[in-house]
């Protein structure tokens, strides 16, 4: 992953000196071609990179998973998981198409059976930590774009019950790269690289991150007091007609310094700290208004290998507007 990292920030340096030598601020007066590059979407679950106006993001995601027991990491007889997330996203730029600033915020529910741990089973329903973020970008006519930015997740002060902790268990696994949403009292930085390619009706975009978490608490015996994951994705969509794109997004979560341990591993389980999923997706463009759909198909073994398997499927809603 560092390697990947390595190779990304000399893009975005190369992408970012391409484009200051070659760009052009885009204003109103845009022609058509080149407001399609600049304001060319991304995965669903992101606003574009270079939008010029505020945007709002909506995401409801419903899951199906198989758990295992805590102990032995064997599937559970007969029983299945179900997880419901909402996630909703507010960004608008401050300088047109450059720097953004955007505000995040989760909420979670699942229904997991009895046998995981003792008394345990039922279903509640979980607020999640706030996210603000800082980006900038620099953006060149030739379709090339890059930047980077930085969020934080303000930890909500707050004590999870022993079911509560099982709704977050499950959302770690159906939405990994979210789980600092839901960690207690833990304060989270977020470093990202972006970089997206616009040529013809293709669009080609990454985003490479890495998420750095601090205990504020008392740390309890198995937990690390700081934590690194690496997160990855890349993301490809074509524009079959105007109205309609076919997306194609591959996300990849690495956690560096999780305890992945488990008695079916005479070694630390290293197979259970990356999680790598497929998500293809239909969008249909409206005016100032996006709406699609998507799956969600892990591709390894599930995160801390915590559920045996699973499916989910997410509704997404963009909506771009003016004040």
């Amino acid at each position: 992953m560092g390697r990947i990292a390595s190779v990304m920030l000399c893009c975005v340096v190369s992408t970012a000196a391409r484009a200051a030598s070659g760009a052009e601020p885009p204003g109103d007066e845009l022609p058509a071609r080149r407001r399609a590059i600049f304001d060319a979407d991304g995965p669903p679950s992101l606003p574009g990179l270079s939008h010029r106006d505020w945007v709002f993001n909506f995401e409801y995601t419903a899951a199906s998973a198989e758990p295992t027991d805590v102990i032995s990491y064997e599937p559970l007889k007969d029983a299945r998981a179900y997880a419901f997330a909402v996630r909703w996203l507010l960004e608008t730029a401050i300088a047109p198409r450059a720097w953004y600033i955007g505000l995040s915020h989760n909420m979670a529910a699942a229904s997991v059976p009895a046998g995981r741990t003792p008394g345990s089973g039922g279903n509640t329903l979980v607020v999640g930590n706030p996210e603000l973020w800082a980006r900038g970008l620099w953006s060149s006519r030739s379709g090339l774009s890059a930047g980077g930015g930085l969020g934080v997740v303000i930890p909500v002060p707050r004590t999870f019950s022993s079911l509560e902790s099982e709704v977050v268990r499950a959302i770690r696994v159906i939405r990994p790269w979210d789980f600092p949403h839901f960690q207690d009292l833990t304060l989270t930085g977020r470093p990202f690289f972006d970089i997206r390619l616009v040529t013809g009706p293709v669009t080609i975009q990454m985003r490479q991150g890495v998420d750095f978490a601090v205990l504020v608490r008392d740390r309890a015996d198995n937990e690390n007091r700081y934590d690194i994951q690496a997160l990855s994705s890349l993301y490809v969509g074509v524009s079959t007609i105007e109205q309609l794109t076919l997306g194609l997004e591959v996300q990849e979560v690495y956690q560096l310094t999780a305890d992945v341990s488990s008695p079916s591993c005479l070694a630390p389980c290293d197979q259970h700290r990356s999680q790598v999923t497929l998500s293809p997706s239909l969008r249909l463009h409206l005016p100032r208004l996006s709406p699609a759909l998507s799956v969600l198909l892990p591709l390894s073994t599930p995160l801390r290998g915590e559920v045996a398997s699973y499916y989910a499927a997410r509704l997404h809603l963009d909506v771009t507007f003016g004040l």
